[in-house]
């Protein structure tokens, strides 16, 4: 079954996999230098990848850091402290049932008949008995499992190449083709709220909610490896994931033995 994943969300997820809530967003710890190295380059070629934006994409991470650290740690704590746990997975409930809106378009686009199936069975379902999707019933039925799909995932399947490694602002990792791919997967999203009456300022009110509720999901922040190689490790994290959902969970060999394949090759 394949759970809740944001691409390039914060970037906290990754973390998690790694650490498993080894730091917290606690206090401050010092900021890893942009590009110290203390062991052997060769010892670090399994955290190469595709970068050639790389002096701007560290001045970004770094400022991601301080972002969080000084923002949206503290912004986090007054929202956990002023809406109650119930409250807060009403909406994250609430916008896991949204997202599945732009994953049922990209798995018709994907062609895969099967996964849109079920996710029209999830909508119906959280719309209905979910109460507008703020009770995520589908989840704990066997036969309706969540799924990742989005528009840069529905390019890859196409043939384009993921092109250079980007670190968002705020947003953090991505690549130039998952931010073309979130463009229209927001667009989706964007659209759907107009057609239930909403207009810019109201999506703009959920989305700095979802992303409150998501930095509050995740047990650590930028910094938390206390690493030098943070960036590296975030980076290489970030693309095999990537890597994962588009081949659906296998890692594909490139020709030259690499870990991504032709398609996530950076070319």
């Amino acid at each position: 079954m394949i759970r809740r994943f944001r691409p390039a969300a914060f970037a906290l997820l990754l973390f998690a996999l790694v650490l498993s809530g080894c730091a917290t967003v606690g206090g401050p710890k010092p900021l890893p230098p942009p590009g110290a190295q203390t062991v052997e380059p060769d010892r670090l070629e399994f955290l190469e990848a595709y970068d050639p934006l790389e002096p701007m994409n560290r001045h970004i991470y770094r400022f991601n850091i301080l972002a969080d650290r000084y923002v949206m740690a503290p912004v986090v704590r007054v929202y956990e402290w002023t809406i109650p746990e119930y409250a807060r997975n009403r909406v994250s409930d609430f916008f896991s049932n949204l997202g599945d809106l732009p994953v049922l378009a990209n798995c018709i686009l994907q062609g895969k008949a099967d996964r849109a199936v079920t996710v029209v069975g999830r909508l119906l379902v959280n719309t209905t008995a979910g109460v507008g999707g703020l009770w995520d019933i589908a989840s704990k039925m066997d036969d309706l499992p969540k799924y990742t799909e989005d528009f840069g995932q529905t390019l890859a399947v196409y043939g384009l190449g993921p092109g250079p490694y980007l670190m968002i602002p705020i947003l953090g990792p991505s690549t130039f083709r998952d931010v073309g791919g979130r463009f229209v997967d927001g667009a989706t999203r964007n659209s759907v709220i107009g057609l239930l009456g909403g207009d810019a300022a109201t999506d703009l009110a959920l989305s700095v909610v979802d992303g409150l509720q998501l930095r509050a999901s995740m047990p650590i922040g930028y910094g938390g490896l206390d690493s030098a190689f943070e960036y590296e490790i975030l980076r290489t994290l970030y693309l095999d994931i990537r890597n994962l959902l588009i081949h659906d969970g296998e890692f594909v060999e490139s020709k030259a033995g690499g870990r991504r394949g032709a398609s996530e090759s950076g070319n």
